[in-house]
């Protein structure tokens, strides 16, 4: 294969998981046939799913009701701004995995963790979408000091939700998961 710069990668539109396997991941045959978002080898019987991988993701409250928004380092939609997270690793409970990408990303400890919602979102990585089940919880921290993992995290800022423009937000699954905390927001200063 030849070498393909990011910029000529960037350019092509994005293939699905399914349709980026040549050969049956299973015995190595190029008889495929592709359909309903499945790779079926016709050699050995093996069916391929484009099931999607799991993401967390954290807004985070310190004391004076101000929720924590990094800048991305990386693409996918370097420079636009998202709450604290990323993907599960093999084996990690949600929980688990909001932790540790919270402590990775901020060095913050979240506390009083609890569920918001949950989106699908494509993540386009190098010319390869992959299908991603987003799901977003709140919490709150103690000591609002962020350390940021340089790389990955290039800016931070502790902000009014309600000043947050939801287009600078990286991905429409979180725009969609802020507009549900908003009006959980709205439904608590009014009960």
């Amino acid at each position: 294969m030849p070498d393909i710069s990011p910029e000529d990668r960037s350019a092509r539109p994005a293939i699905s998981m399914v349709d980026a396997y040549a050969h049956c991941p299973l015995c190595g045959s190029k008889q495929l046939s592709r359909g309903g978002g499945c790779l079926r080898c016709e050699d050995c019987g093996h069916r391929e799913f484009g099931n999607p991988v799991t993401s967390v993701a954290i807004f985070l409250f310190d004391a004076e009701g101000r929720v924590l928004l990094i800048r991305r380092g990386r693409e996918p939609a370097l420079g636009k701004w998202a709450p604290p997270g990323g993907f599960l690793d093999a084996g990690e409970y949600l929980e688990e995995a909001v932790m540790r990408e919270t402590g990775e990303e901020t060095g913050l400890v979240p506390g009083n963790i609890r569920y918001l919602a949950s989106f699908p979102n494509a993540y386009v990585y190098q010319g390869l979408a992959r299908p991603v089940c987003d799901v977003f919880f709140t919490a709150e921290v103690k000591v609002a000091d962020v350390t940021m993992q340089h790389g990955e995290v290039v800016d931070f800022r502790w902000i009014n939700p309600r000043e947050i423009d939801p287009d600078e937000l990286a991905f429409d699954s979180m725009r969609r998961a802020f507009a549900v905390l908003l009006r959980s927001l709205a439904a608590a200063s009014t009960g």
